[in-house]
């Protein structure tokens, strides 16, 4: 089973129209044509995307559905930009995905210093949870990553930076946090972290999710340091967050347990044996300019 464009954009024009009449229109489509696409996608994956009562709701799986149809959509239409471009002889990228330790704090300034050496290149960049930049560049999303380093590197050329040290913290407002800080009783609490390891690549690290009540998955750091700080679960934070945000200054380290900080390599990393163009050449010597300092 595969999934056709024509149908992914069927089925995210109805969404985001609201109803089958404008989303035909939208895509100067019959709404009878429109209407078999989603029959069609629904037939493919066996089950129903939309219920349709008196207004238009998403299901489970509807909702999974539009996040890959945005997902891909959004993706052509670069690819399409992209080959506008090669051909009208302007074609400079930098396509990059960056951790949201390092977009918070240091991609604004690297970026700008890339800027003013490459003012024609067009930057692409995105956020990611640090696992998720791996697959990003894998899978030809971003041609470099930046971020920490992860436990099997062997696909990858990398280039070290830094090294970061990250706690796991607790805030005084969790209902068990003497319990947790005291007696390091972490089934009292949930982890909440960026994204879930495969058990099969990462096996201690999924030991360790395995000593807390259970995961919660949020990508968002912004939204991470918020349930933290309202009592909701413990969370790996970066040393310089810790020192630096007003919200993540009031955690309390968790020290009694083994892996109450984690060390890790931060840099930059690519497929291996690709050849970079100029442009990424150009940004990894930014960024090794500016960590010399």
């Amino acid at each position: 089973m595969r999934f056709e464009n024509s149908e992914l954009r069927a089925f995210q024009a109805v969404v985001e129209s609201h109803g089958f009449n404008r989303a035909a229109e939208t895509l100067h489509l019959s709404q009878s044509a429109v209407s078999q696409s989603i029959a069609s996608l629904e037939g493919k994956l066996g089950t129903k995307l939309l219920l349709r009562d008196k207004q238009l709701t998403l299901t489970q799986a509807g909702r999974r559905v539009l996040e890959f149809a945005n997902d891909t959509l959004r993706e052509e239409q670069q690819v399409l930009e992209d080959l506008h471009r090669i051909k009208q002889g302007s074609q400079q990228v930098l396509n990059l995905a960056i951790n949201s330790t390092i977009n918070r704090f240091y991609a604004p300034t690297l970026l700008s210093l890339f800027s003013l050496q490459q003012p024609d290149t067009v930057i692409k960049a995105a956020e990611l949870p640090s696992r998720d930049l791996i697959y990003g560049v894998l899978a030809g999303r971003a041609e470099l990553a930046i971020g920490p380093f992860q436990t099997y590197m062997n696909a990858f050329t990398t280039v070290p930076l830094f090294r970061e040290t990250r706690h796991l913290v607790i805030s005084p407002k969790h209902p068990a946090f003497d319990q947790v800080v005291n007696g390091g009783s972490l089934q009292q609490t949930p982890l909440i972290t960026s994204s879930l390891d495969n058990p099969q690549m990462r096996p201690a690290i999924q030991r360790i999710r395995d000593s807390f009540k259970n995961v919660w998955e949020v990508s968002s750091l912004s939204m991470r340091i918020h349930f933290v700080e309202q009592g909701l679960g413990a969370a790996f934070i970066d040393s310089k967050l810790l020192d630096d945000h007003p919200v993540c200054r009031q955690f309390v380290a968790i020290e009694d347990i083994p892996f109450g900080n984690i060390e890790r390599q931060v840099g930059i990393y690519f497929k291996k044996g690709k050849k970079l163009d100029g442009t990424s050449d150009v940004f990894i010597d930014v960024c090794k300019r500016f960590w010399e300092k």
